[in-house]
């Protein structure tokens, strides 16, 4: 028999991970799935003897999708049924269903077996679930049902290293906050994600009712960058200059780096009026890089690298998120030679 199940059910496998992979390999890697409520969890790996039916009482809280999940060392035949509040099997298709051997998939991850049945169309209210394995097993079962109402703010968030973003949980309070990596990006009990160093993690919120969201989160560093212009993006006889990259040095000065393009003839001698005014994420100035004349070599049709540095004395906050600030380039003429 093959199961209807969706591929954002068979993420469920993972929601229990850390129960499995400790004690079958060991582990402590911890995944969740995103909107899922636990109805039922074995508090522990246990023993199953063939033939006899195993019953586990649950609470469907709504009518959305259900997954009754097994994890065994190996794939085993078994029965499932599905009984109402009067001890009554549930009239639904194919109740009882039968499961072969084939039907379980290899967890590489989990280093086990895992079997998992989807549900549709159940009514909130009190049932059972019976499971008879044909031959003596060792097993863990997890009943889980999907809650689309409890939504975190971001499934996804990019942070810049030093900086923070606030995620919140809404239609369900909040129980604790975790990051599987805190020497990536970590977090406190309010939910605040602080980036520590470039990289990728994941951010938990665990619900009071047992429900997992994730954030994957994607701290990256605190430079600026831009497009890299070329000659060929200018008219004949035109020039350009546009900030490509900047990052803050040791001693905490802004040092930029600007691409000088030059589409003509001969070679272009200097730039004059230069004018670079960086501005933070806000919008708000946080410093002016100012001269009247900047000499700088340009070969006709090519480019030269120039960089300009805003001393740390000279910046109006000492502290900004550039890579999420905008550099303007102003100059108002040049000299060439042919």
């Amino acid at each position: 028999m093959k199961t209807n199940v969706t591929k954002r059910i068979v993420t469920l496998v993972m929601a229990f991970a850390v129960v499995f992979t400790t004690v079958f390999a060991g582990g402590t890697s911890v995944e969740a799935a995103e909107n899922v409520q636990t109805l039922y969890i074995s508090p522990a790996l246990e023993n199953a003897t063939a033939g006899s039916e195993i019953k586990v009482p649950f609470t469907a809280t709504s009518d959305k999708e259900l997954a009754i999940t097994v994890l065994a060392p190996a794939a085993t035949n078994m029965q499932i049924s599905i009984y109402d509040s009067t001890g009554k099997l549930e009239a639904m298709n194919q109740n009882p269903v039968s499961v072969v051997t084939s039907d379980w998939r290899y967890v590489e991850k989990l280093q086990g077996y895992a079997f998992i049945y989807s549900l549709k169309g159940f009514s909130s209210g009190d049932y059972s679930c019976g499971i008879t394995f044909l031959s003596d097993t060792q097993y863990i079962l997890e009943i889980d049902q999907l809650n689309e109402n409890v939504k975190i703010s971001n499934t996804k968030a990019i942070i810049t290293k030093g900086f923070t973003k606030k995620l919140s949980v809404t239609g369900a309070k909040v129980k604790s906050w975790k990051s599987k990596n805190e020497k990536i990006a970590k977090v406190d009990k309010n939910g605040k994600v602080t980036g520590v160093k470039a990289g990728k993690t994941t951010v938990y919120a665990v619900t009071e009712d047992g429900q997992n969201l994730i954030c994957q989160v994607e701290v990256k560093e605190n430079k600026y960058a831009d497009k890299v212009i070329s000659s060929s993006d200018l008219g004949y006889k035109e020039w350009g200059i546009n900030v490509y990259k900047a990052s803050f040095d040791k001693s905490g000065n802004l040092v930029m780096t600007a691409r000088v393009a030059y589409n003509g003839s001969g070679r272009m001698a200097c730039m004059k009026n230069v004018k670079i005014t960086v501005k933070d994420e806000n919008g708000k100035t946080v410093g002016v890089y100012k001269t009247s004349r900047k000499n700088v070599t340009v070969l006709g049709y090519s480019t030269k690298d120039v960089k300009f540095v805003i001393k740390k004395s000279a910046l109006k906050k000492k502290k900004f998120d550039l890579r999420n600030s905008s550099i303007v380039e102003d100059a108002t003429g040049h000299g060439y030679n042919n």
